[in-house]
């Protein structure tokens, strides 16, 4: 059961960072591609399950951040403008990203 509830943790992580990663990574999206993300980052996630309280908050983190960048996406970019949804996705990544580069530079910080 423990480890079926750790599945599904990892493959809603794995949803959300799809989500984010493939208007960046791909020009256009397909469903293959979609699916394919998402089960290489469910992979990573249950890899790397040792460090889920770093993934949970940097997830959050990015969830955060896309709500702050599309809040202010539609006071910045017009309506139909194609890159509105590459930029969002972006910063999103960079919350992430930048959260758990701060973890781990802290962390190796305090070892020294």
């Amino acid at each position: 059961m423990d480890l079926m509830w750790l599945i599904a943790k990892c493959a809603l992580i794995g949803i959300i960072w799809a989500a984010l990663l493939v208007p960046v990574i791909f020009n256009n999206m397909g469903a293959i591609k979609y699916l394919v993300t998402v089960a290489l980052l469910t992979g990573l996630c249950f890899f790397f399950k040792g460090y889920s309280a770093i993934i949970n908050t940097m997830t959050l983190m990015a969830l955060v951040a896309l709500v702050i960048a599309f809040i202010t996406s539609m006071a910045v970019f017009d309506r139909d403008s194609k890159n509105k949804s590459k930029i969002i996705a972006f910063s999103c990544i960079m919350a992430g990203v930048s959260y758990l580069v701060t973890v781990l530079f802290f962390t190796s910080v305090h070892i020294l």
